[in-house]
């Protein structure tokens, strides 16, 4: 009996290990619970999310997988996040947790793809929180390493579709950015060039292959289209489908309202506005206010209505940072275009001013003030 125990425990110690440390890619009742809890995240369903994410952890306790799930979780139901919040702490620490465990994987053959994609994207969606909260400084011990991980994921992106948003990124970016931004064109000089248009084919490649990343790449597929395509429509298409897929989630709320109002769609954000009224948290607030100001300055002799909402949108996209700075910028523009409607040109151009220093939206700077009453 000692000799059947002894052997079986062994037997368990050797197992462990490889099964602990096993692909997911060739897993598919494991992707789909990712996929699952993924899409319990970004819809705001927490305790879902949370559940199955748990499930991963205890079957493969030293996969990066959960630990990414986990911080994701953390990172959007404290949304939006900012660095003096205790919850902040926790998401880099599981992002740094990711890192640790993608180590284990890239040195083992079977794993090495999904370790090269955690370690480049524990260490990305880090540098996403700070950048995106005015800390960029924060990133620079990271950048070398992303780097390096970047470049050999361009080249294993048809063996990890994932990667096909990286590479998606890097390719539109690197010529996209220098175009909008000459005095850097010297700094990319020497990098490896890209192409725009394969870089929109390689993220709506991702949109429609990836797990991991098919809802980072939906989003950053409708701010290209906003910033640098500067094209509203094909920007709302994606907006409506992350609305659609995850209508619980007030970013992406925020993000299709305010290409709806530059767009003039009132009935549609009236529409979308009526279901989000059990929302009470202070960023769907800044939401409404954002609508309600722009609404009564554009459909009717509410100028009064309009100024006090855009003031009071000011104060609350400043409580939130740098991560609000559009809502600031479209704040100000509003004041902006108040103040021009009534020929107080200086005090419109002092705000116009102030929008330009929050964003370099140029379908937010150029919205025209009403015709003078």
């Amino acid at each position: 009996m000692q000799k059947l125990l002894l052997t079986v425990l062994l037997g368990m110690l050797c197992i462990l290990p490889i099964y602990s440390q096993q692909s997911y890619l060739h897993r598919p009742d494991i992707l789909e619970k990712v996929e699952l809890s993924l899409h319990n995240t970004y819809n705001f369903a927490f305790d879902e999310a949370r559940a199955i994410q748990k499930e991963l952890k205890e079957s493969t306790p030293d996969h990066p997988a959960p630990f990414f799930l986990g911080a994701l979780i953390v990172y959007w139901e404290h949304f939006p996040l900012l660095p003096d919040n205790p919850a902040a702490k926790s998401f880099i620490h599981l992002m740094d947790q990711c890192v640790l465990m993608a180590k284990d994987l890239i040195e083992n053959e079977e794993t090495y793809l999904e370790g090269i994609f955690f370690d480049l994207f524990g260490r990305a969606f880090k540098a996403m929180f700070w950048a995106d909260n005015g800390k960029s400084g924060k990133v620079v011990s990271d950048l070398g390493t992303m780097y390096r991980r970047f470049k050999e994921g361009k080249e294993l992106k048809d063996q990890f579709v994932e990667f096909y948003f990286s590479t998606g990124l890097y390719n539109y970016y690197i010529e996209a950015y220098p175009e909008a931004h000459p005095a850097y064109k010297a700094l990319v000089s020497f990098m490896q060039k890209g192409d725009k248009k394969l870089g929109l084919e390689q993220l709506n490649h991702a949109i429609n292959h990836a797990i991991y990343l098919k809802v980072e790449a939906l989003l950053f597929m409708s701010l290209i289209q906003l910033k640098y395509e500067k094209d509203l429509s094909t920007a709302a298409i994606y907006a409506r489908r992350l609305h659609h897929d995850y209508p619980d989630n007030t970013y992406y709320q925020g993000h299709l309202l305010t290409i709806l109002l530059h767009q003039h769609r009132f009935l549609e954000v009236r529409k979308i506005l009526g279901t989000t009224e059990g929302q009470k948290d202070p960023w769907s607030d800044m939401i409404r206010t954002l609508a309600e100001s722009f609404m009564a300055e554009k459909q009717g002799d509410k100028d009064l209505l309009a100024g006090q909402g855009y003031q009071k949108l000011v104060k609350s996209a400043d409580a939130f940072g740098p991560i609000a700075d559009a809502y600031s910028a479209m704040a100000y523009m509003g004041l902006s275009r108040l103040h021009q409607q009534k020929g107080l040109d200086s005090e419109a151009r002092r705000y116009a001013r102030k929008a330009s220093k929050h964003t370099t939206y140029s379908f937010i700077l150029d919205e025209q003030a009403n015709a003078p009453r």
